[in-house]
């Protein structure tokens, strides 16, 4: 099996933007969590200094990693100071719960745009 995570750090008015983006490519498999942190900007008027953003995180095979990392990518750019990350990660096994069966990386696609 060769299945990646993808993890997106990115401002929260992205959010519609990246889902439209990924819709478009039939993918419609991920998780969203509220997080805070700091990178380039700092957040001078909090206490903290943390910046509220969204982390999404989606599983993909091997062969989809890349494109989907530049499909959020691009749909998160606004060419500003705090714009966030992306990463691709190795997921050793991988297991839905609702059949107690290990997941296949066939089960990860997505639809390929001649614009690609």
């Amino acid at each position: 099996m060769s299945l990646k995570k993808i993890t997106a750090i990115f401002d929260e008015l992205r959010l519609s933007n990246i889902e439209d983006a990924l819709r478009k490519h039939s993918i419609t498999g991920y998780t969203i969590h509220n997080t805070k942190g700091r990178g380039a900007y700092a957040d001078n008027y909090n206490k903290n200094h943390l910046s509220p953003h969204l982390q999404m995180d989606i599983y993909s095979s091997d062969k989809y990693a890349s494109k989907v990392a530049k499909i959020i990518v691009d749909a998160a750019y606004a060419d500003a100071e705090d714009e966030g990350l992306v990463s691709i990660t190795p997921v050793d096994e991988l297991f839905w719960i609702r059949t107690k069966q290990l997941a296949q990386e066939d089960e990860f696609t997505m639809l390929e745009l001649e614009n690609d």
